[in-house]
Order: structure tokens, then C-alpha cells, then sequence
């Protein structure tokens, strides 16, 4: 069997974990697949060995070391080969399974970067600046609620997708965001958030940059949702809501290694002095990382 046949077996499989993938997980895997496909697609898989994989994650770091890429793109044959080797039984899928199990490559490691109180505060002024107000709101949500920016902006799927909307547009759904009718009348927000949809509470009150930041929206529904595109009157698209925060934040001085996600640093469940107050279900996992996290940042202040 070639690569490239397993990556379409992989793809079609009905019994394949590609198809239980979220949209936006799955789109992101099917551009991985296809540039391994593309690249080394005809390579048959009992000529494939360890120097092969060597070779290519050499390659796709590339002269200015695309850690995370290349990483990537290993974890995506590492799947490959694991459905390989357990849904198609074929034993060189099994081999090459193993051996990059073995494997060890080098990894990114987690950020630790972490947006200020002030960055926060710069990038706020700079969207209202634009005209771009529902930036400054979802800043506004992702600093001080500890939230990413899917839980906010929530993600256009297509149609077919599972789930059940009301908002429709260009064929697609939209999922997972904020609405209105998560605010009750006093001031209180519930919201599922993240992978595992976990439930949160907040009492807005402790959150004075959503609040006042919701003076501003004039768009106020029952249930809509919070977050508005003032363009297409509809919630923000991912790549756009990015591109356009960029220009907002490049704007607001806030520098390159500074990223959107960065509004809630790695780690951190529990809310500081400048976050709201926050409860929700944690995990030993969380706490873990959290610690974890902790300790890192502690490490590098005192170096």
C-alpha cells in the first residue's frame, strides 16, 4: 500500500476517527494530510523507514525551524499509521506505528506569553479607533473571562455539521458562541466553554472592561449572538476576526509574539486581580497544568 492510499483510507473510513473530528479540527487535519499526501503520497509503506521519517521532518522544518509544523505533520502519521496498524490490520502500518512511537523529535514547547492589563486596555481603545467596537467587546470577554476565542466569536460550520442553529448564512451554521440570552438580568453569564463544554458562571459585575464595553453594542437582542461583524451584521468569521485583530493590535503597539490567544496565559483556571470572578468545574488535569504553567512563568521572572 502507498501513503497516499492510507491517507484516503483514513479520510473515508466510516469506522475512522477523522469523520468524529470537529469541523474546525478536521479542516485544519485535512490541510496536514494533503501536504504529506502531496509530498510523499506515492511512497510505498514497506520501503518507508526510520531515515525516511528523519529525512522528512527535516524537511519540513525548513531553514527557519517550523518546530510546530513539523511536529504537526508527525503527529498526523503517527494517527495514520495507528489506524492503519488497528481498523485496516495491516501490519506495515503496525511496523511504521511502532517505530515512530519510539521516536522522539524535537517539540514546541507551551507558550507562556501573557497579555497585560495595559495591552488589553490598548487594544480596546485601538478597535473602537477602527470603528471595530465588537473587537474591543471580544478582547474585552477573552481578557477578563478567561476565554478563547472560539467560546466568544463562536465558528461557522457547514450545514451537514451536528449541531442546531438559528443563525444560517452562505450555506453555513453558526456554533458555540456567546449570546445575549446567556446574560441573565442580573448581570450574570452562563457559558460552555472549551473542548469539553464545561459550564462557567461569572457575575459581569466583576468585569469592568465587558461592561463597559456592552455600552457600546447597539445591536442588543433576546437571544443573538454578543459578538458582531459591523461589515456583514453577522458573527465574525475565524480568519477575518484574526487578521483584523492583528491590525488592531499592531495598531495598539502590542508586539508581533503577542497573540490573541495569549489574552488568557497558558495555564491559568482562576481568575487575578484583573480577571472577573469566575466559577466553574476544574479537573486535576487543569490543575496540573496550571501549576505547571505557574511555576514556568515564576522560573523565568527570576532568571
Amino acid at each position: 500500500m502507498k501513503l497516499g492510499k492510507l491517507i484516503e483510507e483514513y479520510r473515508t473510513d466510516p469506522d475512522s476517527d477523522f469523520r468524529k473530528l470537529k469541523y474546525e479540527v478536521r479542516v485544519k487535519h485535512e490541510r496536514l494530510l494533503s501536504r504529506i499526501a502531496r509530498e510523499h503520497g506515492s511512497s510505498s509503506l514497506e520501503r518507508i523507514r526510520m531515515r525516511n521519517f528523519i529525512s522528512w521532518y527535516n524537511e519540513w522544518l525548513g531553514d527557519d525551524d517550523k518546530v510546530a509544523m513539523a511536529h504537526s505533520l508527525v503527529a498526523r502519521l503517527r494517527v495514520l499509521f495507528r489506524f492503519g496498524a488497528t481498523i485496516l490490520e495491516d501490519k506495515e502500518c503496525a511496523r511504521l506505528f511502532d517505530a515512530l512511537s519510539g521516536a522522539r523529535f524535537e517539540m514546541i514547547g507551551p507558550r507562556y506569553q501573557t497579555m497585560t492589563l495595559d495591552q488589553a486596555n490598548a487594544i480596546r481603545l485601538a478597535a473602537h479607533d477602527f470603528g471595530w467596537p465588537s473587537i474591543a467587546l471580544a478582547q474585552a470577554l477573552q481578557f477578563e473571562l478567561l476565554l478563547n476565542q472560539r467560546d466568544v466569536i463562536g465558528e461557522w460550520v457547514p450545514l451537514t455539521e451536528e449541531g442546531v442553529s438559528d443563525v444560517v448564512w452562505r450555506e453555513q451554521k453558526w456554533l458555540r458562541g456567546l449570546r445575549w440570552s446567556n446574560i441573565n438580568s442580573n448581570n450574570v453569564l452562563r457559558h460552555s466553554v472549551g473542548k469539553r463544554q464545561r459550564q462557567i458562571q461569572v457575575d459581569l459585575q466583576t468585569a469592568p472592561m465587558v461592561m463597559d464595553e456592552l455600552q457600546h453594542v447597539i445591536h442588543r437582542t433576546i437571544s443573538g449572538p454578543l459578538v458582531i461583524n459591523e461589515i456583514t451584521a453577522m458573527p465574525w468569521g475565524a480568519a477575518e476576526f484574526r487578521r483584523k485583530w492583528r491590525i488592531v493590535a499592531k495598531e495598539a503597539g502590542v508586539p508581533d509574539d503577542i497573540t490573541n490567544r495569549d489574552s488568557r496565559p497558558a495555564g491559568m483556571i482562576r481568575g487575578g486581580g484583573e480577571r472577573a470572578r469566575i466559577v466553574h468545574g476544574v479537573t486535576l488535569r487543569m490543575l496540573r497544568e496550571s501549576i505547571r504553567a505557574s511555576r514556568h512563568r515564576k522560573e523565568l521572572l527570576s532568571e
